[in-house]
């Protein structure tokens, strides 16, 4: 399988980059329009935005995958569908 394109915006190419290499449990997983970063203890994942319009993009991003990474909690816990372990 090709690795897919993370991101047009490198400072978020980098980011997820180095979150993948720090973090084991995490892991690219190819949505249908954006990667998406999954956390395999939880199945839990965050969006990467391919092109952000927001200026804050990178700032947020770095929360979410620090919060997925230390907790599990992504999107689908955000929205509470997921139950909190």
């Amino acid at each position: 399988m090709a690795t897919p394109k993370i991101s047009t915006q490198p400072d978020i190419r980098k980011l997820v980059s180095q979150f993948l290499a720090q973090t084991p449990s995490l892991y690219l997983d190819d949505g249908s329009r954006h990667v998406k970063v999954r956390s395999s203890v939880t199945q839990d994942f965050v969006l990467v935005p391919f092109s952000p319009s927001d200026h804050r993009a990178v700032k947020s991003l770095r929360a979410q995958l620090r919060r997925l990474a230390a907790t599990g909690h992504g999107l689908m816990f955000a929205r509470g569908r997921l139950a909190a372990a």
